[in-house]
């Protein structure tokens, strides 16, 4: 079944202008549920309740409001708001270009491909050649069903992908995380991690090989009920514990990969154990010497 647009616009920068047409390039299969009454397994109905009044109202009664203190209210209308709303002249103005390096992939929102009208192919193509061979991808704005957008534009699959991205006070500081920033890694710790890390580096990605397992399990689970079936029960997955040494943890996991523990690693940690040993071996011959000295003294 052939994609059917979402929408259009025009790319615009400096004087082109390039009709094309938007295309959603995700959409969502999580499992979703409908609430039942449990009496006659019928779909339920949502109604609006108001507590001040004790009852249920009618939609044509609401009004929005926005909150500019608590439980303090500014009514706006359907008309006011309405006029507020940016004007959708389908452009898509293109600010400026820079590496997608710069960009960061907590920005993105929305993903939409972009397919060129029959008349601007080469436009089209001219752009998302230029783009691929200098490595730069487009910022711009987009005004789309009201809202104006802060948008990315890059090259992908030989054509052009549009992202609405976050603005910059939409993304929450990550200075209210912590991060552990005053902990810091042995060299011997750092060097298996790295080991472990290349044992795990895959030379192309596949994201087919992941599964919604959820998903798989519900679905089998609602065609054993049509059967009149039994469902059948996810095994329960081994509980991990929490690390407690991290060197053994990172070894355990390079030999189940059938890896040995570079040596290098292990030197620095046997070597701690042969300084502690020869300290300990100093400290009672010292011990065993004082005595000595202690004995004589009292003859």
């Amino acid at each position: 079944m052939a994609s059917r647009p979402v929408g259009s616009g025009n790319i615009s920068f400096g004087l082109v202008s390039i009709p094309v047409r938007l295309f959603a390039a995700t959409r969502s299969k999580a499992v979703s549920f409908n609430l039942l009454h449990a009496k006659d397994n019928s779909r339920i109905q949502q109604k609006i309740f108001c507590p001040v009044d004790n009852a249920i109202i009618d939609r044509s009664e609401l009004v929005r409001g926005y909150e500019v203190a608590k439980d303090r209210y500014v009514i706006f209308t359907d008309e006011e708001l309405k006029n507020l709303e940016a004007r959708d002249d389908h452009a898509i103005e293109i600010t400026e270009f820079v590496p997608l390096s710069q960009i960061d992939p907590i920005y993105f929102e929305t993903s939409y491909y972009l397919g060129c009208e029959p008349g601007s192919a080469k436009a089209y193509r001219l752009l998302t050649e230029a783009m691929t061979k200098t490595e730069r991808v487009a910022l711009g704005r987009f005004t789309m069903r009201g809202k104006e957008h802060v948008v990315l534009l890059r090259p992908y699959e030989k054509g052009l992908m549009l992202h609405t991205i976050y603005y910059a006070d939409e993304v929450r500081p990550v200075e209210e995380i912590e991060r552990g920033a005053n902990e810091s890694a042995k060299d011997n710790e750092l060097t298996l991690a790295e080991r472990l890390i290349g044992e795990l580096t895959s030379k192309e990605l596949d994201l087919s090989k992941y599964q919604d397992n959820f998903r798989e399990r519900v679905e089998e689970a609602a065609n054993q009920k049509m059967a009149g079936q039994q469902i059948s029960e996810a095994p329960e997955e081994p509980r991990r514990g929490q690390v407690i040494d991290l060197m053994a943890a990172l070894k355990a996991s390079l030999e189940k990969r059938g890896a040995r523990p570079a040596e290098a690693a292990e030197q620095p940690e046997a070597k701690e154990a042969e300084e502690a040993d020869g300290g300990r071996k100093a400290h009672a011959r010292a011990a065993r010497s004082s005595e000595r000295r202690r004995a004589g003294g009292k003859k």
